[in-house]
């Protein structure tokens, strides 16, 4: 979130997300889209995206992603039948957010309004994480471990 803090999402904890700071005390963290519920493992995720001031955070039951601008306090709440267990989110180019769906094997791609971008098809079983290379020309995707064992490279333009 800054230098001295993360936000996380959490494990079997009364609330999804938390911060932590450098020192390893953990914080509240509350926004009033966010569920209030705890998850099980691999049932979130979230990620913090700074050039925006926006944390993203996903529900895999759910079919639900949240987007959060902690600047205003205002967000998006996204449900489509094309985002179906999402796993992973990462930043993208202008704003966007990249959304893994592991069951449809696609990455989604969202405005920076929650609006569908594009859904991509990977050619991948069961993608399980997403990331954007520093300068946001590369968009990397893994699969689940005891499916294809794949780690694939895309260009981002």
């Amino acid at each position: 979130m800054d230098a001295d803090t993360f936000i996380v999402s959490t494990y079997d904890h009364e609330r999804p997300v938390c911060t932590v700071d450098l020192q390893g005390n953990e914080g509240e963290f509350q926004h009033k889209l966010l569920p209030d519920q705890a998850y099980g493992l691999f049932k979130s995720a979230c990620n913090y995206i700074s050039s925006t001031n926006t944390l993203v955070f996903c529900d895999r039951i759910q079919h639900t992603v949240y987007m959060c601008d902690l600047s205003s306090g205002e967000g998006h709440v996204i449900k489509s039948d094309k985002i179906v267990s999402p796993k992973d989110v990462c930043g993208g180019p202008a704003g966007t957010v990249f959304v893994c769906c592991t069951v449809t094997d696609t990455i989604v791609q969202l405005s920076q309004d929650g609006e569908i971008l594009m859904t991509h098809d990977i050619g991948m079983v069961w993608p399980f994480a997403v990331s954007l290379n520093r300068d946001g020309t590369r968009l990397v995707v893994s699969n689940w471990p005891n499916k294809q064992h794949m780690i694939k490279l895309f260009h981002v333009s």
